[in-house]
């Protein structure tokens, strides 16, 4: 029977989502434990990668059990045998046909970043930029980005990778909390570092450092040279993924 389940997780001690040759990943800690529970070995698939030091508030991923288990049964057994950085938020059976990649229809991603003094307890969490920001440019370089373009030049995926790198960005929001900033972000597809380099552009437009009017020069360039700006995985979070 096929499961969707929603994953939370701290990705500070992880190289991504995505099996790799060495050091922890979040794909081959939760299909050990599914292997361990059906004692065959057990493929999932997630709606996306996330890359290293990334969190997950909602990441969604689908398998095939093999033993006659219900949801509330699997839920609390992996619960119960993964690590304790990683937790099944949800769980329910879906069609044979459904995917959790290809029937995706939006994601939602948010970025974390503290203007204020330094916090230690949360460098992994929240991105330590300390230093203030006029948030009337950052605004409005967010809204530059709202719509459809080609995003080849705020992105790391190569173009003989995905060939077709526009995608549409429906919402940019920024929500303020004292000194700390949260860029919420909903479109229907990322590419790699694309969130990071886009919060990282309007974060340089609140500094002094761009302008709208810089960005507009930098999407209609799509070239893979033209932007400079990145920004630390730690505050970035996969939020929700929408489906059909």
């Amino acid at each position: 029977m096929r499961f969707k389940a929603t994953v939370q997780y701290d990705g500070s001690m992880f190289k991504g989502w995505q099996k790799q040759p060495s050091g922890r990943c979040i794909q081959t800690e939760i299909e050990s434990v599914l292997t361990r529970i059906n004692k065959v070995p057990i493929h999932i698939s997630g709606s996306g990668r996330t890359d290293a030091g990334v969190h997950a508030l909602g990441q969604v991923f689908h398998f095939d059990n093999i033993v006659n288990m219900d949801e509330k049964q699997l839920f609390r057994a992996l619960n119960t045998l993964l690590p304790d950085d990683i937790s099944i938020t949800d769980i329910h059976p879906v069609h044979s046909d459904f995917h959790a990649r290809f029937d995706v229809v939006s994601k939602t991603y948010e970025y974390r970043l503290n203007m204020g003094s330094y916090n230690l307890f949360e460098r992994n969490y929240v991105y330590q930029y300390n230093k203030s920001l006029d948030l009337q440019a950052v605004r409005e370089a967010m809204q530059v980005f709202i719509g459809t373009h080609d995003f080849t030049s705020f992105n790391a995926t190569g173009l003989d990778e995905i060939e077709n790198q526009v995608r549409t960005i429906t919402d940019f929001d920024l929500i303020v909390a004292g000194d700390q900033l949260s860029f919420v972000v909903s479109g229907d597809g990322f590419l790699r570092y694309m969130v990071r380099m886009i919060v990282a552009t309007c974060v340089a437009c609140g500094s002094g450092k761009c302008t709208p009017h810089d960005i507009n020069l930098m999407l209609k360039e799509a070239d893979k040279n033209s932007v400079s700006y990145n920004i630390d995985a730690c505050g970035l979070y996969l939020k929700e993924v929408n489906y059909k």
